[in-house]
């Protein structure tokens, strides 16, 4: 009985709200449906999670890129690791060596050896340059030891001995500057011997005097710089005394026959007070009447004894060659 009164109860509630029990069925299904359907919505996001998360890697790889600088640096590292191989002495001597012959081989106007030396500042060379094989060193100026017209200059044959003893049998180099030749056909350049100027070498020990003679004088201001350390010094040329200095050539570097100190009667090194005394009583003797010695020559290889009237003191160093018999009177 209470059971019946229940379904009829239900029926009437049913009824009462419109629907019947069939639709209440649908119902029932419809919203059961759609539950189904939600269900997946809810899952798929759960699902999609998993793909995000698994895709969080690839950013990493991407963050991970900068660091292949840091490895490229690494790699340029090694490459100043070779540079303290040069300090070995052997590759350091073989790399000299190959600089110092490409130098030799192509940086000089010509390679020749040195056969012989005729003064200080005038060689001879093998082979012969277009058939010339004298070389006057340019720039400088060593005393006079060959000269027939001359007589041997104080520091003369220690010039000599000097460029006999460095370059004899040498391989040089020869470079040119603007004037090749001089009137005597001679080869006009600088001398290099193992790299170093050897023009610039003689003036530097003092054998030599700064020379410089248009158009040549490319090194003009090196030999400069050269003598005045070596005038500083006092070597060589420079500490001659005033007689000496006085029979050297006239350079224009305040030394030599000319200058002031040096008169047209100075004493050469080697004369005696008396022998100065003699040169000065002949020279009145034979002035005659007029009471006054015959002028000296300016010298210069101009000067014969027909354009003077003899004797006469030797002008110092006798340039022009008019004391025959060296006794300190020419043009007798």
């Amino acid at each position: 009985m209470p059971r019946f009164i229940l379904m009829v109860m239900l029926a009437a509630g049913l009824l009462l709200g419109g629907c019947t029990p069939e639709d209440a069925q649908t119902e029932g299904a419809g919203e059961k449906q759609k539950a189904e359907k939600a269900e997946p919505k809810n899952e798929r996001p759960k699902e999609e999670k998993p793909s995000k998360q698994g895709a969080d890697p690839e950013p990493q790889e991407k963050k991970a890129e900068p660091k292949e600088p840091e490895a490229k640096k690494r790699g340029k590292e090694p490459a100043p690791k070779p540079e303290p191989e040069p300090p070995s002495s052997s590759t350091a001597s073989a790399s000299a060596s190959a600089s110092a012959a490409a130098r030799a081989a192509g940086d000089y106007d010509a390679t020749v050896t040195v056969s012989r030396v005729v003064d200080g500042d005038t060689v001879e060379i093998t082979p012969a340059i277009d058939g010339v094989v004298d070389v006057r060193l340019i720039g400088m100026d060593t005393p006079e030891t060959v000269d027939p017209g001359e007589e041997v200059e104080p520091l003369g044959p220690e010039a000599s001995s000097f460029a006999t003893e460095d370059l004899t049998g040498r391989s040089v180099g020869l470079e040119f500057d603007v004037e090749r030749e001089d009137q005597y056909g001679r080869l006009l350049a600088y001398v290099y011997l193992d790299g170093e100027l050897f023009n610039e070498v003689l003036v530097d020990e003092g054998y030599a005097q700064a020379y410089p003679y248009d158009p040549n004088t490319r090194y003009e201001g090196r030999f400069a710089a050269a003598q005045e350390q070596a005038r500083a010094a006092g070597i060589g040329i420079w500490g001659l005394t005033l007689a000496q200095q006085c029979l050297l050539a006239d350079r224009g570097n305040g030394i030599g026959e000319g200058t002031p100190g040096c008169s047209g009667a100075a004493a050469s090194a080697g004369s005696s007070a008396s022998a100065s005394a003699t040169v000065s009583s002949s020279a009145s003797t034979s002035a005659g009447s007029g009471g006054s010695a015959p002028a000296a020559p300016s010298g210069g290889g101009d000067i014969d004894c027909d354009q003077v009237n003899g004797p006469i003191p030797t002008p110092p160093g006798d340039p022009d060659g008019l004391d025959g018999d060296g006794d300190g009177l020419a043009c007798e």
